[in-house]
């Protein structure tokens, strides 16, 4: 099957957006307004592909794909205002199941201050849910962005919600606090107003390898990671104990975990609260330095 990249570009091609600032491609598209810029963007979350109902409540359900969103949304420098939200519920879904996970959804928008204003509702074998977050922004933060010099910065580690996974997978509790970061990444939007002068940013839901490919590939940079950077930030001791006792390599989760909506950004001055992992130099792609095992590929779609 075609890769998602292969999709986009197909889609692309049928829907040009080269008349709009910035279009299909990056965290989400920037619509132009007189004082301002309009930035639209959309997820959606399908039973037993993103979420398991066995492993989450309905309301950690709700709250994630949320925080998804609100991610994608603060990642182009922007400030979240409206969400539409589409459900397919399956036919036994009750009133009460509804009023559960809306609440979820409720709950994570108040954190920032956003209001659902509207969606749809059909029925579906399994639950299926789709939001389009809108926010407001005047200068957006892109993925082209990035410039040889450029510092790289990460809002706080990675892979939490990948130990998280990995300890539902094998029934083995070692952390529990990172099985709950996968049922519900918990997102700093205080902090993450801090990146919003930024020469470029991503949201981290693919994997820091796969966003950080994504910003190299879009600015025609290379990205340098240093591993032992990454190996000093705060948590990295407690992730890599939960991932020795279960036999995993902590760096596939930090380096190759997805759903954990940190923010990794390329910046000249340092970025208060952030971590600094790497470089913006000549060339292309992503090099880890002071690495020798296996890099993973990061989550995706359609591979």
């Amino acid at each position: 099957m075609a890769t998602e990249r292969e999709l986009l570009a197909a889609l692309a091609s049928i829907f040009p957006t080269s008349h709009l600032p910035v279009g299909i491609g990056d965290d989400a598209a920037v619509l132009q307004r007189p004082d301002s810029s309009l930035v639209a963007s959309a997820d959606m979350s399908v039973e037993e592909i993103h979420f398991r109902r066995d492993w989450s409540s309905l309301h950690e359900i709700g709250a994630k794909i949320t925080a998804a969103n609100l991610a994608d949304i603060f990642a182009m420098g922007a400030t979240p205002k409206y969400l539409l939200v589409t459900a397919a519920l399956p036919k036994n879904f009750s009133v009460s199941e509804l009023e559960e996970l809306a609440r979820g959804i409720k709950a994570e928008a108040d954190l920032v201050g956003a209001i659902v204003v509207g969606g749809d509702l059909s029925s579906s074998e399994k639950l299926v849910l789709s939001i389009t977050a809108l926010g407001e922004v005047v200068r957006p933060v892109l993925r082209s962005g990035a410039k040889i010099g450029d510092r790289v910065y990460l809002s706080s580690l990675t892979g939490a919600s990948a130990a998280g996974l990995a300890q539902l997978e094998a029934t083995k509790e070692c952390h529990p606090k990172f099985i709950a970061k996968h049922k519900k990444p918990t997102l700093d939007y205080e902090s993450a107003k801090n990146f919003a002068s930024a020469h470029s940013m991503c949201d981290t839901s693919d994997g820091l390898i796969a966003d950080l490919g994504d910003i190299a590939e879009a600015s025609q940079v290379k990205i340098v990671v240093d591993y032992k950077m990454l190996a000093a930030a705060p948590g990295f001791a407690e992730l890599r104990e939960c991932a020795n006792s279960l036999g995993i390599d902590v760096a596939q989760w930090i380096l190759g975990g997805g759903e954990d909506h940190r923010f990794v950004a390329t910046s000249v001055d340092p970025i208060p609260g952030a971590v600094e992992i790497g470089l913006v130099s000549s060339g292309q792609g992503v090099e880890i330095l002071n690495f020798d095992g296996e890099l993973p590929s990061g989550f995706r779609h359609f591979k």
